[in-house]
């Protein structure tokens, strides 16, 4: 009888398979080079790295103002937050809205909405100007067709300062019954104001009885004319007491 080793056989039958897991090994170890060399070159390539940005919808603000403020520059497109740059184009005081897009490989889109000025505030020499939330912007050229409030106390303002409700409403108040009006004046003490024809100052107060306190100024200013009286000023922000001096 003849015997044949069952070790043998079963160690010839395990040589290809070995050899087959060491390719496999190979080829493993191959792929998670080359996967991580891909990975590399996407994260340092120059390609992937913001350089610019599209700014659309800006028009007093330069779009060089408004790509600084988002911080993106120099940024890999992997690690741009839109939300982030959206909120640091907002502290602007001229951006009143931002929305911030990013596409491979580096391609950013920023698109603004401004805040419109409607007042020019003057205070002492100083010119701002106001939109109608009462923001305090800095000046850019000439704003035609504006109206200018002057501040009697000079009060000093910084971009991004805000009126107060009540200041806007008396401004508002005024325009609307007197809309051909191009000049008020203001003071905390006085409220809003302006000169007549003859130059001679009028203290409102605030927005309330605005069209009363118009009504009274109107037989004052008469009534003072008629006697030939100039005026220092006029006080009309309490019509039951109104005064001149």
């Amino acid at each position: 009888m003849q015997y044949h080793s069952s070790v043998d056989s079963y160690a010839l039958q395990m040589m290809p398979v070995a050899e087959s897991w060491q390719v496999s090994r190979l080829l493993a170890v191959g792929l998670l080079v080359l996967l991580v060399w891909a990975v590399y070159s996407v994260f340092t390539s120059s390609s992937f790295y913001v350089s610019g940005a599209e700014v659309r919808g800006n028009m007093a603000i330069t779009a060089d103002e408004v790509y600084a403020a988002s911080g993106l520059d120099g940024m890999s497109i992997f690690w741009v937050d839109t939300e982030d740059a959206m909120s640091r184009i907002e502290a602007l005081p001229n951006i009143k809205s931002a929305r911030v897009s990013a596409m491979l490989p580096a391609n950013v889109t920023i698109t603004v909405e401004e805040r419109m000025p409607r007042l020019v505030w003057q205070a002492g020499d100083t010119m701002w100007w106001i939109d109608p939330e009462g923001t305090v912007l800095a000046p850019r050229g000439v704003l035609e067709g504006a109206i200018t409030i002057k501040d009697l106390d000079a009060k000093p303002l910084m971009p991004g300062d805000e009126l107060s409700p009540t200041v806007l409403a008396s401004i508002r108040a005024l325009n609307n019954l007197l809309p051909r009006l191009t000049e008020m004046h203001y003071s905390h003490d006085q409220g809003i104001g302006f000169k007549t024809q003859e130059g001679w100052p009028v203290f409102l107060g605030d927005e309330r009885d605005m069209q009363t306190k118009l009504t009274m100024l109107l037989e004052l200013r008469k009534s003072l004319l008629e006697q030939g009286i100039t005026p220092n000023f006029i006080d009309v922000r309490f019509p039951q007491g109104s005064f001149y001096k």
